[in-house]
């Protein structure tokens, strides 16, 4: 038979309101069991800062009002741990349950859900923040370990105005945690950044283990201070997030930065779906998610943008600032794009990085590098003249020639697509240092309307041996700034326009396995620098293929130069052009 004293009643009669004052609960004993509350003039629920207590379940009956639960700064940790069922409200009113305190770290949470217990429905609301906004800092802890679930509650996530004493471990923020194998399941989490000097502070919720956001709902709001950051949800270790929908604003405020998911470890984008916007001020960041950008630093590979779907907005009116964007950093990992699907939204402003964008980037000599894996890549055009497009760019900063480490394309596909309105500009793709387009499809799109086409960009000494290039319409291959020419796997012309520097620095163009010309000419376009070495009548060799003795010179064509029209040549399988006057 069950021990009945384990179960109780609240009751409030002492008037303290306080959880562990037995002259509180009906029979007078803390229970230990099941908590039931119906009917009661004490609606607000404290805890004693020295005592641990523990409950199964907490059940808030038809007729119960809406009641809080307040837990303040206390020594004892947790203050509360549920073990059982969790919480179940059956009232027609909201409970909310309120953790104002200073917590230090995820691992002493002042409400602990364990076991297989649930935070509980739609009814249920969780608020974790300091003990004031203004006066005080980090914030309180709400932990889940084991199977424990979020169930389908609403948490509100917040930081307090001031920096943490540096003579004391901190959090930086409040914070929601999962470890083990407890899930949010359909939870909603509202998560706001820094309101201080201090722009290490900001709300957190975070995964530990094999934790998994399941079906929750995250808004990372955006940086609303000079420096600060917004909002944080942080995945670590093997944890995932799963079938999620992640929204993260940009700043509100010049400088501030944008709401972020984290990803780091060997942590999964499982099949969720990000949400990525422009900063609504106009030196302001905008919202994004990122790969590897925080330690533990790995042994080898790092996060994967798993199967989930990635958008990046750009500006949509006068005024907003730096767009949405995916961040491949590999700072502490070798992270992928896995089998993403990413899209690059374009921006009414000029500036590029008002638009939508991902980036693979190594910053400084590591063990590491960024790779798009199988992601497909989707780089929209401007939405109007003057505007600019979503790009997806590989780039290193601040390395030597020979690192070790480079960015790749991997086996993606990124599809560049031209503008729809005259004088649009289309989205693309550019390689940079010596970064590499692996064995990734590369595909520009011609623009329709007077829009311009979608844009392949190689530079310095990128490479691309492995890859394969589709042009269509007036979509660009532009290999004009690079340092000499590059070779490609494949190449497929349906249209297009290869952009090719004439001169000392000849930047012609080698195809390892195929040219397939779908169209009735390939279209060139030359230019050359005022003292870059190019001479009228001198043949330049702009083209190799292992089947290009199979077309004619009338197949080809190009722009003229100072009013003198090219001339192409055929030998063997080299494509030869010259001006002749």
């Amino acid at each position: 038979m069950k021990d009945q004293s384990k179960t109780a009643d609240w009751t409030g009669k002492s008037g303290d309101s306080n959880w562990n004052n037995s002259s509180n609960w009906e029979p007078n004993e803390v229970p230990s069991s099941l908590a039931n509350f119906e009917v009661s003039d004490q609606t607000v629920i404290t805890f004693s800062p020295d005592i641990e207590a523990q409950i199964d379940s907490i059940v808030f009956q038809e007729d119960a009002p809406s009641n809080t639960f307040k837990f303040g700064t206390a020594d004892a940790s947790p203050a509360l741990s549920i073990n059982g069922q969790g919480m179940i409200n059956n009232s027609t009113c909201m409970q909310s349950v309120i953790i104002a305190s200073t917590g230090a770290h995820y691992y002493n949470p002042k409400l602990k859900f364990a076991n297989n217990a649930s935070a509980g429905g739609s009814n249920m609301s969780y608020y974790a923040g300091p003990e004031s906004l203004e006066n005080g800092y980090g914030g309180g802890i709400i932990g889940f370990t084991d199977n424990a679930t979020a169930g389908s509650a609403s948490f509100n996530v917040r930081t307090g105005k001031l920096a943490p004493p540096k003579n004391i471990q901190s959090t930086v923020g409040a914070e929601v945690s999962f470890g083990d194998y407890s899930t949010a399941e359909k939870a909603n989490f509202t998560i706001y950044g820094t309101l201080g000097t201090d722009g290490d502070t900001f709300g957190n919720v975070v995964f530990h283990d094999h934790a998994s956001a399941d079906q929750g709902t995250f808004t990372n709001i955006g940086g609303t201070v000079s420096g600060g950051d917004g909002g944080n949800t942080q995945f670590y270790d093997n944890s995932s997030a799963a079938y999620g929908v992640y929204h993260n604003f940009g700043a509100t405020f010049n400088k501030g930065n944008g709401g972020d998911v984290a990803f780091d470890g060997n942590a999964d984008g499982g099949y969720a779906k990000f949400y990525n916007y422009v900063a609504e001020a106009e030196e302001g960041y905008g919202g994004v998610t990122s790969f590897n950008n925080n330690p533990p630093d790995m042994d080898a590979l790092g996060a994967s943008a798993g199967h989930a779907t990635y958008h990046n907005f750009g500006a949509v009116k006068q005024g907003q600032g730096g767009g949405g964007h995916t961040e491949f950093t590999a700072k502490h990992g070798s992270c992928t794009g896995g089998y993403a699907s990413i899209v690059n939204y374009g921006s009414v402003l000029d500036s590029k990085s008002t638009a939508g964008h991902t980036v693979f980037i190594v910053e400084e000599a590591n063990n590491y590098f960024p790779t798009a894996g199988n992601a497909v890549i989707w780089n929209q055009p401007a939405p109007v003249e003057g505007g600019s497009g979503g790009y997806t760019q590989f780039a290193m900063y601040d390395l030597p020639v020979d690192a070790p480490n480079i960015p790749t394309a991997g086996n993606a596909t990124i599809i560049n697509i031209g503008g729809t309105k005259s004088g649009a500009a289309g989205g693309f793709t550019s390689f940079s240092n010596t970064c590499k387009a692996g064995s990734a499809n590369l595909i520009a799109l011609g623009g329709s309307n007077g829009g311009y086409g979608g844009k392949i960009e190689f530079y310095d000494t990128s490479t691309a041996d492995d890859a394969s290039v589709i042009l269509s319409g007036n979509g660009e291959l532009n290999i004009g700034d690079h340092t000499g020419g590059i070779r490609v796997k494949y190449l497929e012309l349906t249209g297009g326009i290869i952009s090719i520097q004439l001169g000392t620095n000849l930047t012609g163009l080698t195809v390892m396995d195929k040219l397939n010309l779908k169209s009735a000419q390939a279209y060139f376009s030359f230019w050359n620098k005022d003292d870059g070495g190019f001479e009228y009548n001198n043949s330049y060799l702009v083209l190799t293929a292992p089947n290009l003795s199979s077309f004619s010179t009338d197949q080809f064509s190009a722009n003229s130069l100072d009013g003198v029209e090219p001339t192409f040549e055929i030998s063997g399988n080299s494509l030869y052009v010259s001006y002749k006057k």
